[in-house]
This record gives C-alpha cells, sequence and structure tokens, in this order.
C-alpha cells in the first residue's frame, strides 16, 4: 500500500556506487513526469539529471555549494548515482488552451519573461509535488531518496536552484534519532 510504502522514507545521506538500471530510471522519471500534476499544465520548472556519468560535476556542487558555502559538509549525498537539480522556467511555448486564455487577457507569470522568476512560491509547489511523486516511485523500485534546500546564491544553466533531490542505492540506514517530525498537534488545527 502508498501508506507503508511511504512510511518508509528516510532521508539517506550516502549511496552505495551501484548503479540503478538506466532503463527503470528512465521509466520512473517519465512516469513521475505523467503522473505529477500542473496548473494549466504548464510546468514551470526544469529538471537536470546529472547520473552516474556526472561525477566530476557533481563533485564540484559538493565543492562549491556544501564546503565553500558551509552549508554543511555532510551533503555527500549530492554525490548519489542520480542528482536532480530543480530550476524555474520561462514558459516560452505554452499550450494552446492558456494561448487562447492569453489572447483573451489572461495573465501566466510564467510565460513573462521580466515575471516569471518572481513565480518561486508557485513553482516550489509543482516541484514538490514532482519529488513526492518521484520518491514514492524510487521506493517501488527499492531505491532511497533525499532532498536538499540548504542552497544560497546556487545558479544552475542561468537560474536559480530551488531544490535539489538525489537516488539510488542507500548505504546508509535510517538515523532514528534525527529527522522526527514535531508532534501532529503543533502542526495540524482544526476549527
Amino acid at each position: 500500500m502508498i501508506e507503508d510504502l511511504y512510511k518508509k522514507r528516510y532521508q539517506v545521506y550516502r549511496y552505495t556506487d551501484e548503479i540503478p538500471d538506466e532503463t527503470m530510471v528512465k521509466n520512473i522519471i517519465n512516469k513521475t513526469y505523467e503522473l505529477t500534476a500542473s496548473k494549466q499544465g504548464l510546468v514551470p520548472y526544469r529538471v537536470y539529471i546529472l547520473g552516474p556519468n556526472c561525477k566530476e560535476e557533481k563533485k564540484k556542487i559538493f565543492n562549491k555549494v556544501c564546503v565553500l558555502t558551509d552549508k554543511g559538509t555532510h551533503q555527500h549525498n549530492i554525490k548519489a548515482p542520480y542528482n536532480l537539480i530543480f530550476t524555474i522556467r520561462l514558459v516560452d511555448n505554452p499550450n494552446q488552451h492558456v494561448k487562447n486564455l492569453i489572447k483573451k487577457g489572461s495573465v501566466y507569470v510564467c510565460t513573462e519573461p521580466k515575471l516569471y522568476k518572481k513565480e518561486k512560491h508557485n513553482v516550489s509547489l509543482e516541484i514538490g509535488m514532482f519529488a513526492k511523486v518521484l520518491t514514492g516511485l524510487c521506493m517501488e523500485n527499492n531505491l532511497g531518496v533525499s532532498y536538499q534546500l540548504c542552497f544560497h546564491n546556487w545558479v544552475h544553466e542561468n537560474e536559480e536552484v530551488l531544490f535539489s533531490m538525489q537516488f539510488g542505492y542507500p548505504a546508509t540506514k535510517r538515523l532514528e534519532n534525527r529527522d522526527f517530525k514535531p508532534n501532529i498537534d503543533e502542526v495540524i488545527k482544526w476549527k
């Protein structure tokens, strides 16, 4: 069941050197894209996938973003077999439905070259949905995942990085003393 699957998720800190099957990974990514909702089908983000052959680029990211910016030298998960980098994206070719709405006067900030970078909160929500779907599909295939938000002023392909996610086969077990959520009553407020 999906509930049991998500209960097993934990933040992986290190991955093994075993490379997940490329066909399986491509199927997982394609299925994630297919299943993830996006307002008006605009998908205002881009996902850069650094695969197993991008070791040098991952090492540069680790050295520049984690070590040199003092954001945590423990972020070895960046070196996972697959590291996904999420940035905002200018939607310069919206679907026909949105084009028709724009002709009628509707404004879609993600399609405006001078405004799209101001959409971070909406884009981040959609990235989170993508990440959650991807997490479930990875876990169904015995892959562990990790999430990172601890990047400031990190630019990839001329866009600010909003989120980074890694996956592969975990080398570490869950560290039970580190990542508990607060009590539900502190977060959920019924009225």
